[in-house]
């Protein structure tokens, strides 16, 4: 029994970790319309926190006034960065999931710094 060799001139046939990688036009446009998307929502989201935040959670400091405000929103800053970092952990295994490198490394980059950025807001939660 003869097997076809279905490699390119000179290179090995394609393993396992090749055909993972290797994807069609359609997937990579796919990927690039998905990441498009991700990034459109990410910075509404963080948007979205900080907005929320300016009515008295993040430091009057920040917002160009001097001094802390509300001790009462204490948890918003905590509960913000762990939300951002659940909508990270579940975009980026359905990313890698469904084969989307660069959506899954722009979740991983854009959600990350969100989170930081926030988590390094000083407020009574991180002064």
């Amino acid at each position: 029994m003869k097997t076809e060799d279905t490699s390119v001139a000179g290179s090995p046939p394609p393993g396992l970790l090749q055909r993972l990688l290797r994807r069609s036009w359609r997937h990579r446009q796919a990927d690039g319309a998905l990441t498009a998307v991700f990034v459109i929502a990410d910075l509404l989201l963080v948007g979205a926190i900080l907005l929320l935040g300016t009515e008295g959670i993040f430091t009057e400091d920040w917002l160009g006034y001097p001094g802390m405000t509300d001790p009462n929103g204490a948890t918003y800053q905590p509960g913000c960065v762990r939300f951002l970092w659940r909508v990270e952990a579940v975009t980026v295994g359905m990313a890698v999931a469904w084969r989307l490198w660069t959506a899954a490394a722009t979740q991983l980059v854009l959600l990350t710094a969100g989170a930081a950025f926030i988590g390094s807001l000083s407020t009574y939660w991180n002064p």
